[in-house]
């Protein structure tokens, strides 16, 4: 049998990583299991134990590559330059996109937080999660009291906390209210809080 290569090798866990993702989005992470991971993926289950411990493990390296791709696409988009509020229109464009629009989303989110209680691996990752989003909302906000848009007196790590917790608690909305939380309602919300 054939070694893998290191380019192949890696493209084989990228696909596990892709396959744990859409698996724990369309069955929620409770009912994943790495059998659904490998079929999804059109792996050997045993292939999966080669790049990773376990199920928490497969969970955790899928989601945090899922979060490095979100805060990855906020990025480039909010270095594209333009104005305060239009580089947070944009950096919250992507995380309604990657989080409220995607079918499943908010509800594996929701058990991943639920996991996170008792699962440090899973408490990391919700951990870098928030941090990541807590660093984007603080370049923005720097840069708009640095340019005068945003008000002087606003303190850029609290507000980017709060930012945090507020989109956390879209995530909320949208499990309890399904469709009803509109980008226009996240959008309002957050200038909120940023003075804008």
């Amino acid at each position: 049998m054939p070694r893998l290569t290191m380019e192949s090798h890696e493209a084989r866990r990228n696909r596990i990583l892709k396959a744990a993702r859409a698996v724990i989005v369309r069955d929620g992470l409770r009912a994943t299991t790495t059998h659904a991971v490998a079929r999804a993926a059109g792996v050997p289950v045993g292939s999966i134990y080669t790049y990773f411990a376990d199920k928490d493990e497969l969970v955790w390296a899928s989601i945090l590559a899922a979060n490095r791709e979100e805060s990855e696409a906020a990025l480039r988009n909010m270095r594209a330059g333009g104005t305060a509020r239009e580089r947070l229109r944009r950096a919250l464009g992507d995380w309604y996109a990657y989080t409220i629009d995607e079918p499943g989303v908010a509800r594996a989110l929701s058990e991943i937080w639920a996991e996170a209680a008792t699962k440090p691996l899973i408490r990391d990752l919700v951990a870098r999660r928030r941090e990541r989003i807590i660093v984007i909302a603080q370049l923005i906000i720097r840069d708009g009291i640095a340019t005068g848009e945003l008000p002087a007196a606003l303190d850029p790590d609290t507000a980017s906390r709060a930012i945090a917790c507020l989109l956390d608690g879209f995530v909320l909305e949208r499990v309890e209210r399904g469709a009803e939380l509109t980008f226009a309602d996240v959008e309002r919300r957050v200038y909120l809080i940023a003075g804008l």
